[in-house]
């Protein structure tokens, strides 16, 4: 079961929502909780394989509390607590390492000579990396803050919160459990209702209406390499920076939706990151969690800023090398926030001359160094990503393939497409070339032109033409659901 499911939308959210509301309604608090937390314990066995996922995610979480609660406890020394600490997160990262990058390292291994290893975790749980940082920050600032302690119920419920649980944002326990005990989020806002399920339709049919129809154009040009030609590859590359874009924040967008129905309020991830002007802009408005996450705890302990220019660099490009490393335990996605972290460096450097250019040249400039970058997100290995430069760069002009057009035609343009091949055959592949270039073009006004979707929420009113716009995008997303696609980043 996923959040853009028929029995996650019609069964179980809803049964979630009524009971939860209906416990809160009779003053039953914690029952309230504890239904949360049932809920989310059950959707987490739905999306791993067997019990063992959900066995992994509950010793993690009685482990980190432990140590939060009983290690970091304000009666020990500093440095016993400092010891603890270290434990409690080189036991995280070690089981992250132990899930994701066992293969990986096995491969760097066998090519340094050590003959062919095979490494293969007993159980790979869903979204270990969200839930693997939340609680490092959660376990640093124990340390730090002696005094922050939560229940069990509370911090079981922060972390396997089945909105956020697979594919995020990284919340942190003071965002989140505190909400859980306000006594003015127990009473049902019906406002918060209208704008949550608001979101929750934008989130919907972000990831069904555009990412999922941009992602099949996509992926069979990622597998028809060498016939794009440069026209081809460019419309590859750019229908997966968008992609990506409404994909992920289509997601965050249904769990935000979610946790306002609920009277929750979850962390922003995204703010418009393709409207940026600069690199470090853009990173202040994707993944907005992660980069909070990384500057947080690695950042700011490794010197930040404050030991020199030279230091700085260093440090902003080893945080992309990380970056990079924590998104996939392959070559190229450490070459993804290595290019990213030099282009942090370069941007800064070259500040004093960017900031005199047009905003129009600066968005520009921002958006083809981003979508450049994500070419080496999406392929499969380095080679690849390098074939598709080369068909980008030296392909030559090719008319659009008629088959991939064909193929990649959304389900809703299909009758306009039969109606067209009926009047007038030889329209056909014109009009399905106009169909796929206007998709393109419409997401691309969405992303990088239009109004952000927190902004669209911080002016929401349940006008009568706003509610007609959200049935009509629900109905729509729901239609497509036969055909949704996993949501790319539950893979990291």
């Amino acid at each position: 079961m996923t959040l853009p499911s028929y029995s996650f939308i019609f069964i179980f959210l809803p049964a979630v929502i009524v009971l939860y509301w209906i416990a809160n309604s009779r003053g039953r608090y914690t029952l309230g909780k504890i239904i949360l937390l049932a809920s989310s314990l059950f959707f987490y066995a739905l999306l791993t394989p067997g019990i063992k996922g959900l066995a992994a995610l509950l010793i993690s979480i009685v482990f980190c509390h432990t140590i939060a609660t009983y290690g970091l406890s304000p009666g020990r020394s500093q440095s016993v607590r400092k010891l603890i600490l270290a434990s409690g997160v080189i036991v995280n990262i070690a089981l992250l390492v132990y899930c994701r990058y066992l293969s990986y390292i096995g491969k760097l291994l066998e090519q340094a000579g050590a003959g062919k290893l095979t490494f293969e975790a007993l159980v790979v749980p869903v979204g270990i990396s969200y839930f693997t940082f939340s609680q490092i920050a959660y376990l640093v600032d124990s340390y730090r803050d002696p005094d922050l302690k939560y229940s069990l119920i509370d911090y079981a419920l922060f972390v396997s919160f089945f909105p956020k649980i697979s594919v995020g944002p990284i919340a942190l326990t003071s965002e989140m459990i505190p909400q859980f005990n306000d006594p003015s989020k127990k009473v049902l806002s019906y406002d918060n209702m209208a704008l949550g399920l608001y979101r929750f339709t934008l989130g919907l049919s972000k990831k069904l209406l555009l990412a999922d129809n941009l992602g099949k154009y996509v992926d069979i040009g990622y597998a028809n390499i060498a016939n794009l030609g440069s026209s081809n590859a460019l419309l590859v590359v750019l229908s997966y920076t968008l992609q990506i874009y409404f994909d992920f924040s289509g997601y965050c967008d249904l769990a935000s939706g979610i946790c306002l129905m609920l009277g929750f309020d979850l962390c922003e991830n995204f703010d418009g990151p393709y409207h940026s002007l600069s690199i470090n802009e853009f990173w202040k408005r994707w993944h907005i969690s992660l980069t909070r996450f990384f500057r947080n705890y690695l950042y700011i302990p490794m010197g930040g800023n404050r030991k020199g220019k030279f230091r700085t660099y260093f440090n902003n490009l080893f945080i992309f090398l990380v970056s990079g490393l924590w998104h996939g335990a392959a070559t190229h996605f450490v070459l993804w926030g290595g290019i990213h972290g030099a282009g942090i460096i370069v941007s800064k450097l070259i500040s004093p001359v960017t900031k005199k250019l047009p905003k129009i040249i600066r968005g520009i400039l921002t958006f083809s160094f981003v979508s450049l970058a994500w070419v080496f997100f999406r392929a499969d290995d380095t080679p690849v990503a390098v074939s598709v430069f080369r068909q980008l760069f030296t392909g030559g002009f090719i008319p659009l393939n008629a088959e991939l057009v064909a193929t990649c035609t959304p389900t809703e343009c299909q009758l306009l497409q039969w109606i067209i091949l009926k009047i007038a055959p030889d329209l056909t592949y014109y009009s399905g070339c106009a169909i796929w270039i206007a998709l393109v073009a419409l997401a691309l006004y969405l992303a990088a032109f239009a109004k952000t979707v927190k902004e669209r929420c911080d002016a929401f009113i349940a006008s009568r033409k706003r509610i007609v716009t959200t049935v009509i995008l629900f109905t729509w997303s729901v239609l497509s659901l036969s055909q949704v696609a996993e949501f790319i980043y539950v893979n990291f």
